[in-house]
């Protein structure tokens, strides 16, 4: 190094100076393909790295919606039959009245079925007596 310090600075700026025109030579010898290679080389790398960032993300997010699915589930009770029909048919079953309950059960079925039959007939009667009618 020189004796003064314009001297030092003088001598680090030749010293930048080489180095930078040996690099730009350097990079002018590089051969075209290896120019591309390196470039496939970061944008590969920087695709991995960013994928994998994503996929974190969305692993993450999917564990935080999970999370709170279950602390909104709530246990649903769904009542078919009306609460005063269910306390009757409850005291019915204690105080054995329950056969009561299923023979007027039986009835209405009956009835119904009955009722069936009878709009068959009169369907019968009427596709017998006319065969065009519907």
């Amino acid at each position: 190094m020189g004796k003064s310090s314009a001297e030092t600075v003088r001598e680090i700026e030749l010293t930048r100076e080489r180095l930078d025109s040996e690099l730009t030579e350097l990079q002018d010898r590089l051969p075209t393909p290896a120019q591309w290679g390196k470039r496939l080389l970061g944008v590969a790398f920087g695709g991995g790295v960013a994928g994998s960032m994503f996929w974190f993300g969305v692993r993450s997010l999917r564990k935080r919606k999970k999370r709170k699915a279950e602390q909104q589930r709530v246990q649903a009770v769904v009542q078919v039959v009306p609460d005063r029909w269910a306390e009757r048919i409850s005291e019915a079953l204690e105080n054995g009245q329950w056969k009561q309950w299923m023979a007027a059960g039986a009835g209405i079925w009956l009835l119904l079925r009955m009722a069936e039959l009878r709009q068959l007939r009169r369907v019968n009667r009427v596709l017998v007596t006319r065969p065009g009618a519907l």
